[in-house]
């Protein structure tokens, strides 16, 4: 089927409605796109628009920059973020491709935590090579475009390179992007202002061409936190699992062994993206023979703000501060 006239008509929206102030968006530098590609996965396009993108980019203006700097200094930029594990990717490609990245889709994938889509993003919109990108806002147009009942993600990658404007691959992308984020939105969309309204074979039944997202309820996770001090120094460690792997953190009471007498402070309640972490918070003075069983860190209270920790550590030491100036 010939789509040009579908075509003219997403350029020509584009052209009216599309997002082209993003900073992402007005570079063709490799790089800043990689970041940015990376930062948006699970992250709000102004979250990371107001908070982060900017500040990163000049702590770290370059691949090579990444790969000259500690993870601990790429996590402490991250903080906020969330989904750590990309922070690690980053900093793991750094040392791998810097001082720039490959200019190939097929060198690109090869990178960590580059996939596909990340992949093609980089090429179309760096190098305007004519490859398809599939987010999660194209996908929900694909879908409903197609009429796609089991939207696999091989039917996906092979409708997105169909409806490709091979022509336009830089405009195309970043409209059909913006088209699914504010248009063909997944409860209510606006068919009426879609430029793809003509030729969609779902546009009678939105709804039901919707990606569906799971439903079950988030999962209860609890836990006992023991904040060890020592003449006002806390003790913390480096957390290894692949959740918040790399930040410092206050252990669980179990791992500190006998310590001689711990105090309950509060009980933090944290969501997570997959379950809700219920927190026990219990504060403890360390005896002076006392060893602690685990490798970590005392820490000074003004040195915090400049460790890599995670939300629900400073949660925890806001809770220290207002019980001690109760």
């Amino acid at each position: 089927m010939n789509y040009s006239d579908i075509h003219e008509n997403i350029l020509k929206w584009y052209d009216t409605h599309g997002r082209r102030d993003l900073p992402w968006r007005q570079t063709t530098d490799p790089y800043a796109i990689y970041i940015s590609e990376m930062m948006l996965q699970q992250t709000r396009v102004q979250r990371v628009l107001e908070h982060f993108y900017h500040p990163f980019l000049k702590r770290f203006p370059t691949l090579q920059s990444i790969k000259d700097a500690p993870i601990d200094d790429l996590l402490h930029a991250w903080q906020g973020l969330g989904y750590y594990r990309r922070a690690h990717y980053i900093h793991h490609t750094a040392r791998i491709a810097a001082p720039d990245l490959p200019k190939t889709t097929k060198e690109l994938v090869k990178l960590p935590g580059i996939g596909r889509s990340t992949a093609h993003a980089i090429a179309a919109f760096a190098y305007h090579r004519p490859v398809a990108v599939l987010d999660a806002n194209i996908k929900r147009v694909l879908c409903r475009f197609f009429a796609l009942k089991e939207p696999k993600e091989r039917l996906l990658w092979q409708k997105a390179e169909t409806l490709l404007d091979r022509d336009a691959p830089y405009i195309y992308n970043q409209a059909m992007m913006d088209i699914g984020a504010t248009v063909c939105l997944p409860k209510r969309p606006i068919c009426s202002r879609c430029p793809l309204h003509r030729g969609c074979l779902g546009r009678e039944r939105a709804q039901e061409y919707a990606i569906k997202r799971g439903g079950a309820k988030k999962k209860i996770v609890h836990k006992r936190v023991g904040v060890l001090s020592r003449r006002k120094r806390l003790f913390l460690r480096r957390r290894e699992t692949r959740l918040l792997g790399g930040l410092w953190e206050f252990p669980e009471l179990e791992e500190l062994g006998d310590v001689s007498s711990s105090e309950r402070l509060c009980t933090i309640t944290h969501t997570y993206s997959h379950f809700r972490l219920v927190a026990q918070i219990h504060r403890i003075e360390a005896d002076p023979r006392y060893i602690v069983p685990i490798e970590g860190r005392w820490v000074d209270p003004d040195e915090f703000d400049r460790l890599a920790t995670s939300s629900l550590e400073k949660r925890i030491v806001e809770a220290l501060l207002d019980a001690d100036t109760d």
